[in-house]
């Protein structure tokens, strides 16, 4: 399982939301590039990049910042945030984003979601499904839809999207652990590779999604309060995926 440092992106920062709530935000530093290269300096293999203000305005605002990181890591880096169209996510691709996700598009507008799946490849695509009591919510989650987790992530597969990544948006920044029902039930239902996010608290959260099988899972707050040492949770996960355990 690979373990990804967040680094959102609000008006050119670094910050963390409270539940994903704009007016809870902490600003951990006005360097991302820093942040980003201090995170792959710990041993981070992909870094998991949201720029807040794109997420509700539905434009991207932090395309400086993002250019920046992109420059000063060697590793490769995703992107959600006011990804709303096909065209939007070949700029990113070609910019050098390896993974572009939709959100709100998903919902509001998933022929753009095939159109990126047909011209920049599946590979390249994520869709993030971040759900809040099981429902799926859009525009920075702001607005609640009437579309269930496992429905949107159905309807997504048979659009062709491989991959995904599931939020509990009322664990997310708030150190309270995953919410592993609500993974595994969304594992057994698709079939396809899941990234977890929200509400990672330790070393031990890590090791429960490992062994629910998720590809990947996403670090914010846990990271930047020092109550996860990246390195070591790195190194564990390593170990434990050496020992077939």
């Amino acid at each position: 399982m690979e373990i990804l440092p967040a680094i959102d992106l609000r008006n050119g920062h670094c910050v963390r939301l409270n539940q994903g709530d704009y007016d809870r935000e902490t600003v951990f530093d006005d360097n991302p590039a820093e942040v980003a290269q201090r995170w792959v300096d710990q041993g981070a293999r992909r870094l998991h990049i949201v720029d807040l203000d794109g997420a509700r305005d539905g434009v991207r605002a932090n395309a400086a910042a993002v250019s920046a990181i992109v420059e000063a890591v060697d590793i490769p880096v995703q992107l959600g945030g006011g990804v709303r169209d096909a065209a939007e996510a070949r700029r990113l691709v070609d910019a050098g984003v390896d993974r572009v996700i939709f959100g709100t598009a998903a919902i509001e507008a998933p022929e753009q979601v095939q159109a990126a799946l047909e011209d920049v490849g599946a590979s390249h695509v994520i869709v993030g499904v971040d759900a809040r009591d099981g429902m799926v919510q859009t525009r920075g989650w702001i607005e609640q839809s009437a579309v269930s987790a496992i429905d949107l992530s159905k309807q997504m597969v048979n659009l062709g999207v491989q991959r995904f990544i599931y939020t509990d948006t009322s664990r997310d920044g708030t150190l309270t652990h995953p919410n592993f029902e609500a993974v595994a039930e969304l594992s057994d239902n698709l079939r396809y590779p899941i990234i977890v996010a929200g509400g990672i608290a330790s070393i031990e959260d890590l090791v429960g999604l490992a062994k629910l099988g998720v590809e990947g899972a996403i670090s914010g707050m846990a990271i930047y309060s020092g109550a996860i040492n990246l390195k070591r949770a790195i190194e564990t996960i390593d170990d434990m995926t050496a020992s077939g355990s």
